[in-house]
């Protein structure tokens, strides 16, 4: 297994807390529910500025704070989604549908510890941005981008 099977999810069935390997939400048939509601909605071609923050969800199982975005997705599109941050090392993943057998996920390919990720959309629908940081407990603010197409990974090292 290789780091990217150590990012952790938390979602809740009923009254019973579970903690998946991301890997391991392969299994399931649709995204998981999160125990949480999305924060808000993005779309394609949006940038907005946000802030991690110790009010926002707090997985667990690597002490870090998440925050979920909904995006509508078409079928068949590529889409590039980037988190910015100087204030933690960005991560982000994509949960939605057609995604169940690999959650495609990011740490640093925006360079300088920025997340991004670029993914075809296999299917029409909404799919969940999760933002997020490598750094337990980091908080501060960010910059969430979408836009159509993709974009080369960068070259520049983290070396927080």
């Amino acid at each position: 297994m290789g780091s990217r099977t150590t990012r952790f999810v938390i979602h809740a069935f009923a009254a019973l807390t579970l903690v998946v390997p991301s890997r391991a939400i392969a299994a399931q048939a649709k995204r998981p529910p999160a125990p949480w509601a999305p924060h808000r909605t993005i779309a394609v071609g949006a940038t907005l500025q946000d802030t991690l923050a110790e009010h926002d969800v707090l997985l667990a199982a690597d002490s870090t704070y998440a925050q979920e975005w909904r995006l509508a997705g078409t079928a068949g599109a590529t889409v590039t989604i980037d988190v910015v941050s100087e204030a933690f090392d960005a991560y982000e993943f994509l949960f939605g549908p057609g995604l169940e057998g690999e959650v495609p996920q990011d740490d640093d390919s925006g360079g300088r510890c920025n997340a991004r990720l670029t993914v075809r959309l296999p299917q029409g629908g909404d799919y969940y941005v999760v933002v997020t940081s490598r750094n337990r407990r980091a908080t501060g603010p960010f910059t969430l981008s979408v836009t159509a197409g993709p974009k080369p990974k960068s070259l520049a090292r983290c070396d927080r």
